[in-house]
């Protein structure tokens, strides 16, 4: 953004920036028609085009803050909307942030960890009088959505007062799709909120943020850049306040944990709610008491009891006849074993405790030559004296496959054999299946080829992003399909299948074919705006980004940008589809962003794709290592996984399938390079 210091906007005349953050910028200004008294001016420059709808409404929402009166809420002087100048005034005052205030008051009581903290009764008169005007605030349908230590004023005699409001409004189901992605503090905003969806529910959690923090003088959740920081508010567990002070009562870590809920029905209802709450756990170490606006049924059961008769005695007297014996037949076989796997007319053999299964390809007789033996768990535990091995997964042997080192075996297709194909394990029940978006066409061919051979296995496929890992750790589902690597604590068996490719696509009037690393990341840093300093037209480089929480983004902040924040003013999808973004970009002149190599099919005549330091996102770069914007693809199951998962795996792995990978921008990891692997290993964590 250029700098306005020295212009007049209004009825003033702008002395200096005082501070950026996102599309706000505030300056010190001197009216020009009321002496010399100075005001705090905040202009808001949403980027062009604004596809949020925010000058739309901002005249609406600002209106509002400007109606409010309230003692712990700094009132608007002025106001202006009109000719895309959009800007708020405020008076200048003696009174400091409570950031400001904090870093003072840890700086001047240096000395044990405790001591630097505010006690519990300072802590309480903060959220107290922040609570009630955001209380206030939310009865006169305005959210306020930039709760942070830097929007609260300390005036003397410990009042404080709430400003900076985000004067956006909350979101209807109408609203467009895109938002902006630098709008407010990242530490602060709930994970619906990076989202886009604006809520006082989004309010309180900022409020449980700002508590953690005045009690433990540290932030909940922090990262190398807002797009990890957004990650950790979505998926990482609610830190524990008294880990880091221990002279906190237990009722008020539960009121901690109630606002930081994931859910915005499972925080406080409302502002008035978490006040009452915080000061009855401060004073009475008292738990505190969600009220939900769900009225409660009551259904009257009238209960009847059931007549004895002769019918209902012989009735019971049957069952219980029938129940003896069948508990002589168990008694029979456990005296005298008898192995199913010896009859010959059975497909499936040694149905061991662990679930898994062998083949019979020949129905009981010897095994022809050419066959394909399928080992599991089972016989690695023999040969490992009943012991699991180091390596997880299954291995399919084939001639000419190396292991590699931590990764489970893959198979590499061989173009020029005729051996036939390895057999399938058809099992029956149910299989669910979730994970990632971009692999769900790869997923149903490998889904239909399986049921075409095998229609006894009902299977399920959803595409809920990372979230799959934590639902295959509760054991919701049976196999997780993502294109990140699971944190080592959560204890998965990881199945490693392929090489997943992405690429950097651009609108069609932009005449550039491709960008090195260096300039990639100058762009995203901010330092390259314009297409003109690449050698191309005089256009704006408008950015679309994926949401903060796909796994695109972390694949694209690991392996291109170096791990390097984005500063640069973007746009961000609220809904990780790359369907959306490719037409984004073909609709916006000088539009830049990034897509699965799959979301690309055939020939598109809307965007382009460019090359990553002269290599183009294709099989033979990747295979070559000389393209790095690429990512692992696991299956994860909840330790050997059940034999319906243990089967779909056995097939997905198996030479003929992963022949069908590269249809859809995959590369089989025993096709590639060992240093290669090891290079994208182990990738983003989650």
């Amino acid at each position: 953004m250029t700098e306005l210091a020295g212009v007049m906007v209004g009825n003033y005349f702008l002395l200096e920036c005082l501070e950026r953050e996102g599309m706000v910028e505030t300056y010190r200004a001197r009216p020009t028609t009321r002496g010399g008294c100075d005001v705090i001016l905040r202009i808001y420059r949403p980027a062009f085009p604004d596809p949020t709808g925010f000058q739309e409404h901002f005249s609406a929402e600002v209106e509002k803050v400007w109606r409010c009166h309230h003692e712990h809420i700094q009132p608007l002087i002025e106001y202006g909307a009109g000719d895309d100048l959009l800007y708020t005034v405020t008076q200048v005052t003696e009174a400091e942030s409570l950031e400001r205030f904090l870093e003072r008051w840890e700086n001047g009581q240096q000395g044990a960890p405790v001591s630097a903290l505010l006690p519990l009764p300072v802590v309480a008169r903060i959220l107290d009088q922040a609570g009630s005007a955001l209380h206030y605030a939310h009865e006169q349908q305005i959210v306020h959505g930039n709760i942070q230590s830097a929007s609260i004023l300390v005036e003397h005699e410990g009042r404080f007062l709430l400003t900076d409001f985000s004067m956006k409004s909350p979101r209807q189901e109408s609203d467009a799709v895109v938002a902006q992605a630098q709008g407010g503090n990242a530490a602060y905003i709930a994970p619906e909120q990076s989202l886009g969806i604006l809520s006082p529910a989004c309010d309180i959690y900022a409020l449980g943020v700002l508590l953690y923090r005045l009690l433990t003088g540290r932030l909940p959740y922090d990262g190398e850049s807002p797009d990890a920081i957004a990650l950790k508010h979505a998926d990482e567990p609610i830190p524990s306040v008294r880990e880091w002070r221990r002279d906190v009562p237990e009722a008020l870590e539960l009121v901690t944990r109630v606002a930081l809920a994931k859910s915005p029905a499972a925080r406080f209802p409302t502002a008035a709610a978490f006040v009452e709450a915080l000061d009855a756990a401060i004073r009475n170490d008292a738990p505190p008491v969600v009220i939900t606006t769900a009225p409660i049924r009551r259904i009257p059961v009238r209960a009847r009891r059931t007549a004895l008769t002769w019918s209902r005695v012989f009735t019971l007297l049957s069952v219980l006849v029938m129940l003896c014996g069948l508990s002589g037949v168990i008694f029979f076989f456990a005296a005298n074993p008898f192995h199913l796997e010896n009859l010959p007319f059975l497909p499936l053999q040694n149905l061991g405790q662990a679930g898994t299964l062998h083949m019979n390809p020949s129905n009981g007789a010897t095994p022809t030559t050419g066959a394909t033996p399928v080992t599991t768990s089972t016989t690695q535990q023999s040969a490992t004296g009943g012991k699991a091995p180091p390596s997880r997964g299954h291995t399919t042997p084939v001639a000419g496959v190396t292991p590699l080192p931590g990764t489970s075996p893959t198979v590499t297709p061989d173009p020029t054999a005729t051996q036939p194909p390895a057999p399938v394990v058809c099992v029956s029940g149910t299989l669910s299946i979730d994970g990632s978006p971009y692999l769900r066409s790869l997923m149903q061919q490998i889904t239909g080829d399986y049921n075409a051979q095998c229609a006894g296995l009902q299977i399920g496929l959803r595409t809920d992003g990372t979230r799959a890992i934590n639902l295959v750790q509760r054991g919701q589902i049976d196999i997780a399909d993502t294109d990140l690597s699971a944190q080592p604590a959560r204890n998965l068996s990881d199945h490693p299948v392929a090489a997943f490719l992405y690429t950097l696509i651009t609108s069609r009037d932009i005449p550039i074919s491709g960008l090195t690393t260096a300039q990639i990341q100058a762009i995203y840093a901010g330092q390259i705006t314009n297409w003109s300093q690449l050698g191309g037209p005089n256009e704006a480089i408008t950015l679309i980004l994926p949401p903060a929480t796909s796994s695109i983004s972390s694949i694209f902040h690991a392996f291109v940008l170096g791990g390097a924040p984005i500063s640069a003013s973007a746009y961000v999808v609220k809904k990780d589809q790359p369907a959306r973004i490719l037409q984004l970009v073909s609709q916006i002149p000088g539009a830049l962003s990034f897509v699965p190599l799959a979301a690309i099919s055939g020939s598109n005549p809307s965007v382009q794709m460019l090359t990553i330091d002269g290599a183009s996102a294709t099989p033979q770069s990747l295979l070559a290592g000389t393209y790095t914007f690429w990512s692992i693809e696991h299956f994860y199951t909840l330790g050997s996984g059940t034999s319906q998962a243990q089967a779909y795996i056995q097939f997905a792995t198996s030479p003929q399938e992963l022949g069908q990978l590269t249809k859809f921008g995959a590369v089989p990891l025993g096709m590639i390079d060992t240093t290669i692997v090891q290079s994208h290993v182990p990738g983003p964590l989650f």
